[in-house]
């Protein structure tokens, strides 16, 4: 027997209008980020900036408000790792655009966007012998690793636009160390995803 929601009407309905907000965010993200290049207006740029702290911020808040308030559903397991996976995808392929290819950036989000794919095919896979597979610490690390990192590079792209000057270097070196730290632990997850998958 489940206990019932303690929450009704849009108050139960609120933590997957924030998933789905999350993604139709997304295409809003990627044109802002990739026109950081060309030193867009400081609206666009702060606009960006903050749109991408307020999509991290539901990404919390809907699964808080889900659990405190009983309210978790099938679509809402499903749908929050998808736009989890989808923002975080995006907004390093556009950076990795706004950087025009760099090695340092590239590299990693690959790396990023690979382990994501071989998970989510990895969950499959463990969903058809009736095997969950929850988040592990390290993936929730590796999560907010990259969310750090994607904020940090995108106020690195907005240097000129803040007068950020000499503070943008170092801005450039964490949001790369972060980066790099998340590429490192998506694979070493991954890999235990994957593990865990294979098990007879």
């Amino acid at each position: 027997m489940t206990d019932k929601p303690s929450v009704t009407g849009f108050r139960a309905r609120l933590p997957n209008f924030l998933t789905i907000g999350r993604i139709l965010s997304i295409p809003l993200l990627v044109a802002g980020i990739i026109s950081l290049q060309a030193t867009p207006a400081y609206w666009v740029a702060v606009g960006t900036l903050c749109l991408f702290v307020l999509a991290c911020i539901t990404d919390y808040l809907d699964g808080y408000w889900a659990r405190k308030w009983n309210v978790t559903s099938d679509f809402g397991r499903m749908i929050d790792p998808i736009a989890d996976k989808l923002l975080v995808a995006a907004c390093l392929i556009a950076i990795a655009i706004a950087f025009r290819g760099y090695g340092l950036i590239l590299a990693p989000a690959l790396a990023i966007i690979g382990r994501d794919i071989l998970v989510s095919g990895a969950r499959e896979h463990a969903a058809l012998k009736s095997r969950a597979m929850p988040p592990t610490k390290l993936a929730k690390w590796k999560t907010a690793c990259e969310m750090f990192a994607i904020a940090i590079l995108i106020l690195y792209l907005c240097r000129n636009i803040l007068g950020l000057g000499s503070s943008a270097d170092m801005l450039r070196i964490v949001g790369l160390v972060f980066l790099w730290l998340a590429a490192l632990l998506s694979v070493y997850t991954g890999s235990l995803y994957l593990r865990a998958s294979l098990k007879d």
